[in-house]
């Protein structure tokens, strides 16, 4: 079973020690790197994946882009898109179609069941965002055979990789669960012409399952032994010398609640390869950090050392293992924060804010990157993946702007915590400062163990490191527990609590105003337990009665702002989530002063940030009335509504609609939704049934009813007449389209077959655009010939919107046809 495809797997029932003569395996496939070469010619990351397109696509497989690495709003199993197959889970689950597919998906995996956030860096191997290649066949769109001869056919014939380094595994079978030996692909193999002695049967390594219940079966698996010239079947499984290459999972069992195995009913086949993996063997690398994925990275974040430091590949250098850590954290940031991720206090969010943590602290204290410097990490990431994700492109500044704010925010955190570190020091009278101290300066400032053992030393000190690293590790068991978002709560234990108030804010003279409510904390929690208060700088969740803040819901940001008693805060709000079903609001934040149950505190929201994100939401209702109007949108498929900013992915339907076209349809869309905010109109929302609400006949939303936790909906209209944007919705809204102010489309992309996906600024956002457009178009216009072409390239055309995009183009191809 393919756990992670960069990592050697072990099994959770079977521990094999790794004998004495085997730790040196790193040392043989270094130094014997020259000779394990394919046959094939050397390919980049782009010509493997043409060629594994192109190779499936001859084979009748409808070929799909990447899914995002945001799972799907009713898919609360995961922080993340960790495997492939995740985007066919109702395929699998309930589906008859018949129907093969491949595609690479991106994934990470840093929370939950598969984490591998801690190892990153350690090893040559392990990484936290990665692609995953992969075919399916859906209800026996192909058969068990035809999986085993495609997958040894592009190895061995189209990439040409030696069959002498092969090796394959089959499930051994499982008596006293009723699973046979899978005796069928054993005699597969040794149709295809694969020696006796290379298949090897194995079972818990050899027998896959999706969770604790669900779908299963049994599995195959091809070996690729990066040394060679040697009998390597006793290292499967066992060695990192011999690593897994493609995994072939057919699918034809589930498990139950109560463990027992039965038929599935139907038969699907779900196939993997770690591509960074497969691209280091194509390209005759020891490691997939000597790739062409991650060299550019690697090279660039060696610029920006202190003294030039170069990687060098190795296990046991500090340097090396900091390169690793910052080119792997920084790509995979990246990647998140394209596809809708924020860095935040608590979920997804967190893991991302964390892995740019710590690119800072390590590119910072192990290589000597100058503080504030890692930002310029960002076009090399972008450069090197934006030919197969063009998204990252069109996002890149937004990513760059991220970082230089979580990093100036870190260093604040770090220099702060220092202060501290004079009272830690001062108070014991000790030469020895406990690990629990100095593990405290770490969790709750910041302050990493060697700047403490540093300015231990410097004041005749020492640390107790050992005594550090239990507490760490003890921290390392809760995070575990905390990525997985639960609280011991319930909606019916907290009768009085609600969110209501988060709708009660009135627009006069001119502005918003929103109340300032008082209200009494109802519970308190740290570490996801129920604490009786959160001390100073301890972070944690608190439930309110009478809760103002908005918790992120239906793409909707959530609010931010502080809880304050007499004037002082006390409380800092980082985020709001939603529990049982929406029916309980959390807010995750650090306690700046004690907060414990029974508090009474007044609730201050971030006004302007709410302020821009209800633009942004009355704007993404108007661009999916729009979409639908013209033709071009058949209904949301996604959206992300953050402070003047907006991300919606949509379906196409399937008419065949060509570039031209599509962007003279978008330019009308754009000129009537901002004609629509110009004339005016008040936002109206009314609370009616679910079946009242099904009635309306120009309702632009599907009514999800497994995610509506009561029985009335909020049903929304913006502006006035019969043909004005109505959408069911929980979110907040300007109280008139008037005070959008702007909306400009700045790109539109493909996200897959008949899925699209627009990036739109509004309110100040899509004006500071527009004016950004015309001075650039003004200053072009009045240049000679020459000076155009020279300032051409200055243009920065991530802040041109997509309508002033072709008018900017349109002057400079005029301009070379003269």
């Amino acid at each position: 079973m393919l756990v992670n495809p960069q990592q050697p797997r072990t099994s959770s029932a079977i521990t094999i020690p790794t004998p004495p003569f085997m730790r040196k395996s790193y040392l043989k496939i270094k130094n014997n790197v020259e000779i394990f070469t394919s046959k094939g010619k050397y390919q980049t990351h782009i010509e493997l994946r043409k060629s594994f397109y192109g190779f499936f696509k001859s084979k009748g497989h409808e070929i799909l882009k990447s899914a995002s690495l945001t799972p799907p709003e009713n898919d609360g199993s995961l922080l993340f898109t960790n495997a492939g197959m995740n985007q066919f889970k109702p395929l699998i689950l309930s589906s008859k179609e018949t129907k093969r597919v491949a595609n690479i998906q991106k994934c990470i995996r840093a929370g939950g069941k598969h984490n591998d956030l801690d190892d990153v860096g350690k090893d040559l191997h392990h990484q936290t965002f990665f692609e995953m290649m992969g075919n399916w066949s859906f209800n026996d769109a192909f058969s068990k055979e035809e999986a085993c001869r495609y997958a040894w056919e592009y190895l061995v014939e189209k990439l040409g990789i030696d069959a002498d380094r092969l090796y394959v595994s089959y499930f051994g079978g499982i008596e006293k669960l009723g699973l046979p030996e899978d005796k069928e692909c054993q005699e597969i193999w040794k149709k295809i012409g694969v020696r006796t002695d290379r298949i090897l049967p194995f079972i818990a390594e050899n027998f896959w399952e999706m969770g604790a219940a669900g779908p299963c079966g049994p599995c195959t698996e091809i070996h690729y032994d990066r040394i060679g010239h040697r009998d390597a079947s006793r290292l499967v499984n066992v060695d990192d010398s011999v690593v897994e290459v493609w995994n072939i999972v057919f699918m034809s069992n589930v498990r139950d609640s109560s463990g027992k195995i039965h038929r599935l009913g139907r038969n699907h086949i779900d196939t993997g390869m770690g591509f960074e993996r497969l691209l280091s063997i194509v390209q005759n690398k020891n490691s997939n950090f000597d790739t062409d994925m991650f060299t550019p990275l690697l090279e660039k974040i060696s610029f920006l050392t202190e003294k030039q430091v170069k990687y060098n590949g190795k296990l046991n250098s500090r340097e090396d293992v900091a390169f690793r850590l910052v080119a792997d954290h920084v790509r995979a940031a990246t990647v998140a924060i394209c596809d809708g991720v924020v860095p935040d206090g608590t979920g997804a969010g967190f893991i991302v804010r964390k892995m740019m943590r710590r690119s800072f602290l390590q590119g910072n204290s192990k290589l000597g990157i100058d503080r504030f410097a890692l930002s310029d990490l960002i076009p090399t990431v972008v450069s090197t993946m934006n030919e197969v994700y063009p998204e990252l492109g069109q996002s890149s500044d937004h990513i760059q702007r991220l970082f230089r704010e979580e990093e100036i925010q870190f260093w604040k955190t770090v220099d702060k915590a220092k202060m501290r570190f004079d009272d830690v020091a001062s108070e014991n009278k000790s030469h020895m400062i406990s690990g629990k101290k100095a593990f405290h300066l770490f969790e709750t400032y910041g302050l990493p163990l060697s700047v403490t053992i540093e300015m231990a030393r410097d004041v005749g000190k020492e640390v107790d490191e050992k005594e550090f690293e239990k507490c760490q590790f003890e921290a390392q068991k809760l995070s575990q527990k905390a990525s997985q978002f639960k609280l011991p709560i319930t909606a019916d234990d907290f009768p009085s609590h609600s969110d209501k108030e988060k709708y009660n804010f009135v627009f006069d003279n001119g502005k918003y105003n929103f109340p300032q409510i008082k209200t009494k904390v109802l519970q308190v929690f740290k570490n996801q337990e129920v604490v009786d208060c959160l001390e100073e700088n301890e972070k944690g969740f608190v439930l309110l009665e009478d809760c103002q803040f908005y918790g992120e819901q239906g793409g909707q940001t959530s609010d931010i702002g502080q809880l304050v008693v007499d004037d002082k805060t006390v409380f800092e709000v980082e985020s709001a989530k939603k529990l049982e079903n929406g029916r309980i609001t959390v807010l995750f934040g650090r306690a700046l002063h004690s907060i414990r149950k029974d508090l009474r505190v007044e609730q201050r929201l971030d006004e302007k940030r709410r302020e821009g994100v209800m633009k942004a939401h009355s704007a993404t209702h108007l661009l999916n009335w729009a979409l639908q109007k013209s033709g071009l949108g058949y209904g949301q498929k996604g959206s992300s509504v953050d402070c003047d900013r907006l991300r919606f992915d949509y379906s196409t339907g399937d008419d065949d609609v060509g570039k031209d076209e599509r962007t003279e349809m978008l330019k009308e869309c754009e000129r009537e939704m901002n004609k629509f905010i110009k004339n005016g109109g008040k936002t109206i929302v009314i609370e009616t049934s679910v079946e009242e609400a099904k009635k309306i006949e120009n309702l632009q939303s599907d009514i999800k009813e497994d995610r509506i936790g009561e029985s009335s909906v909020r049903v929304v209209s913006l502006g006035t007449g019969i043909d004005v944007p109505v959408e069911c919705c929980s979110g907040t809204h300007v109280h008139d389209v008037s005070m959008i102010g702007d909306i400009a489309i700045m790109s539109d992309k493909s996200m897959g077959q008949k899925l699209r996906r627009i990036i739109a600024l509004t309110g100040d956002e899509a004006s500071k655009s527009r004016d950004y457009a015309e001075k650039t178009f003004e200053d072009l216009k009045s240049m000679n010939p020459k000076e155009r072409s020279k300032a051409a390239k200055k243009i920065d055309w991530k802040r041109v919107p997509l309508v002033d995009q072709y008018r900017l183009s349109s002057l400079l191809s005029k301009q070379k046809k003269h």
